[in-house]
């Protein structure tokens, strides 16, 4: 499983995410200049994949439109885009910010403490990620009813729920079983590793 399309153009979460995938993950790097490099990988599970591609304007056989991702990630603000999608769908991006001025740090998802990387994920920064977030990006999102997206309040049971009614049991179960794994490594080169279930990240369950 897996989720697709950009979190980020998450991205990419966050890392947007965010796509279907229990491998889905995104890598941050503080950089002795201060710039942050971006590292995302994931795929899109067979539920969501076909979904995916129709609403980025794909090609049949791809999940995503790689020169459409990138074009949107650099106009976005960041630099050294670079967009591959391997057979069977898994997408790799990287990428830097180099002045901290991209809709993940103005959301307020992350920030950087005395040299190192931070999460704050709260239903505000995710709100707010969306809201920044460029045009293909929220397109995507749209697709996972995502209650913290609208404004709403769900219990992640119903959340599924309502994903099985709209898409099957099967997207349903992509859900639940989905996770982003975030890594954040420092100035210091040491790295700290969150892994958040797809499920609270959509209904902001923190």
């Amino acid at each position: 499983m897996r989720p697709l399309h950009i979190f980020f153009s998450l991205m990419i979460l966050l890392f947007a995410s965010f796509f279907v995938s229990c491998s889905t993950e995104v890598s941050f790097t503080l950089t002795t200049d201060d710039s942050v490099e971006i590292r995302f990988a994931g795929g899109a599970g067979e539920a969501f994949s076909k979904m995916i591609s129709q609403a980025a304007g794909a090609e049949a056989d791809s999940v995503i439109d790689t020169t459409a991702v990138t074009y949107e990630l650099a106009k976005a603000g960041f630099s050294n885009v670079k967009v591959e999608q391997k057979a069977g769908g898994t997408v790799f991006i990287t990428m830097t910010d180099l002045n901290k001025s991209s809709y993940i740090f103005t959301s307020g998802i992350l920030k950087i403490e005395k040299g190192k990387l931070k999460t704050a994920i709260t239903r505000k920064s995710l709100e707010n990620f969306y809201l920044s977030a460029d045009e293909q990006t929220r397109t995507t999102l749209d697709l996972f009813l995502a209650p913290v997206f609208n404004n709403e309040k769900m219990s992640e049971a119903e959340y599924l729920e309502m994903v099985g009614s709209f898409y099957g049991s099967a997207a349903s179960k992509e859900v639940a079983e989905s996770s982003v794994k975030i890594n954040l490594t420092g100035r210091d080169g040491k790295t700290e590793t969150q892994r958040i279930p797809l499920v609270k990240l959509l209904c902001g369950s923190f």
